[in-house]
């Protein structure tokens, strides 16, 4: 009975496949570079690279992961992209490449309520092994510096995260009232603009009136003018 063979053709399609879909090789993304939203405030996501395009997103949290893509000309505006494929632009300065605090400041009380129930843990293994009497002198030790460093720990935590939290809350203030400024910074460039045109199309019309009042006297002048008689040797 002959075998059967197998087409070669069938696993180098699956191959190709799955590397056209990313599960054996990741794509590449040239220009793509990950960042986060700073820890200062609510950043809104626009349609393009200005303060006068729509806006795609209200509030772009802390922490939030973004695709960066590129920058504008000025180097004002950041191309973004968030996880949820929304994509457009925010002002730059309002991204960073590291975690922000906001999110170290969670890890930060993950860990800690992780060493709580270690220490919890800790305690009660001391508790046990204080009242068996066979419990070896060694490994009751080992327990009381386990809790000591435990502790420790748990306090030098609890001082970063107090500071973390005071310094937060300043650079919310700090930039509410940047953002405030440059708003009322802005309607003034536009009222200045808006004056400037008033101005422009007052002194066209003041320009046009002058011209066709200079039109009207050239044209009434020599009808108020006598005209003078001929002196034809008669009188």
């Amino acid at each position: 009975m002959t075998p059967h063979k197998r087409p070669i053709g069938a696993p180098m399609a699956v191959v190709a496949l799955l590397f056209l879909n990313g599960t054996i090789f990741p794509a590449l993304c040239f220009g793509e570079e990950q960042r986060y939203i700073t820890d200062e405030i609510l950043v809104p996501l626009r349609s393009g690279a200005g303060g006068e395009y729509r806006i795609v997103n209200k509030g772009l949290s802390s922490g939030t992961a973004i695709t960066q893509f590129g920058l504008s000309e000025d180097g004002v505006w950041a191309e973004v992209e968030t996880r949820g494929g929304t994509r457009g632009w925010l002002r730059a300065q309002y991204t960073q490449v590291e975690r922000p605090t906001t999110l170290m400041l969670k890890d930060a009380e993950q860990r800690y309520a992780k060493l709580e129930i270690d220490r919890n843990k800790l305690r009660s293994l001391l508790d046990n092994s204080q009242s068996v009497a066979y419990e070896a002198d060694g490994e009751l030790a080992e327990l009381k510096e386990k809790l000591a460093a435990t502790e420790a720990e748990l306090s030098q935590i609890k001082q970063i995260s107090g500071a973390a939290i005071e310094l937060d809350a300043r650079n919310q203030t700090l930039a509410e009232s940047l953002e405030t400024k440059r708003s009322e910074a802005e309607l003034l460039k536009l009222e200045n603009i808006r004056l400037q045109e008033r101005i422009k199309s007052n002194q066209m019309i003041d320009g046009a009136l002058a011209v066709l009042l200079g039109v009207i006297i050239m044209a009434i002048a020599p009808k108020l003018i006598p005209k003078r008689r001929r002196n034809d040797g008669w009188s």
